[in-house]
């Protein structure tokens, strides 16, 4: 379903916003961004309280055991999602190598393996930590990248993002005509980037566990991988209180050396789930908890704004 558009008033106020955001944030120092992104973080938790509602019934159901943790997990998501706001449009002005020198890089040697073999790599990440920093920075160390995306409902933001993006090389495909593309790039050897962790409509993927509970989830990194025999490699980049992040590449999937029952679509993808799985039950405040995750599932709540999410 194609989603209604913006009135274009709030389209122009909401861009606004964002640059008198913006101009401060990549001037600032990130003390200081670390500082007022705690802070809005914080003050979005109490403004936004239907997401506030819908990540903490999320944490509770993933995890009945740790329920009592539920608020104050979430409340350091929000926390750290303001962080990561401010810290990403700070980057955005910088090249890909200036932002791979502010990372620490870990198992590097595992992409190049897999690029070596010559049928591409699939990096596999979620929407936890800093993964748009790990967007900016990737293409400095495994080259131009193909991924793909949601468009945005704001036109004026998403021409800002298109910029931004042009200038790391990285291609940016619109998920619903993504198949041709991302083939096209893993059968050139090149490498594309997925995030399989937010919810799909039932015809778009496979009903598997993803934090134990069943949920919709893509079956495209499965399917392209053993299709054309690409390796998977996870990708996760997590900053820290002065600025730097930890950027880790690990636990690759060779296709080729599965067995035919291991290959099948719905294999492949639990076992894709499980490795973010354990990625965010470790550190739980790094997701993005107010995403209506198991939507169109037993389990789920559909709200008024899951729709194209």
């Amino acid at each position: 379903m194609n989603r209604r558009r913006k009135n274009p008033l709030l389209q122009r106020l909401e861009y606004v916003a964002y640059r008198l955001v913006a101009a401060p944030a990549r001037k600032a120092s990130d003390a200081a961004l670390l500082r007022w992104g705690t802070r809005i973080g914080s003050f979005t938790r109490l403004f936004a309280r239907r997401r506030t509602r819908i990540a903490v019934e999320n944490f509770r159901a993933s995890f009945p055991k740790r329920a009592e943790e539920a608020e104050a997990v979430i409340r350091e998501c929000w926390r750290h999602m303001g962080r990561e706001a401010l810290m990403t449009i700070k980057l955005q002005e910088l090249s890909p190598e200036e932002i791979a020198g502010r990372c620490d890089f870990v198992g590097v040697e595992l992409v190049r393996e897999a690029m070596a073999r010559g049928r591409g790599v699939i990096l596999i990440t979620a929407h936890y930590g800093s993964w748009e920093t790990a967007g900016l920075a990737a293409t400095a160390i495994v080259g131009p990248m193909t991924t793909v995306a949601r468009s945005l409902d704001n036109e004026l933001l998403a021409a800002e993002v298109a910029r931004v993006r042009a200038q790391t090389g990285a291609t940016i495909v619109d998920r619903r005509s993504a198949a041709r593309r991302l083939m096209k790039t893993l059968a050139g050897n090149g490498a594309v980037a997925l995030l399989p962790d937010q919810a799909v409509l039932p015809r778009e993927g496979v009903l598997v566990p993803f934090l134990g509970r069943p949920a919709w989830t893509t079956d495209a990194p499965a399917k392209l991988a053993a299709r054309l025999g690409s390796t998977i490699v996870f990708a996760f980049c997590i900053g820290d209180a002065t600025g730097r992040h930890r950027f880790e590449f690990e636990e690759p999937i060779r296709v080729d050396q599965l067995t035919e029952e291991e290959k099948k679509t719905v294999p492949l993808t639990t076992r894709i789930n499980d490795v973010l799985s354990r990625r965010i039950a470790a550190r739980p405040e790094l997701w993005l908890w107010m995403h209506d995750r198991w939507k169109g599932t037993a389990t789920g709540k559909r709200s008024e704004a899951s729709d194209g999410e």
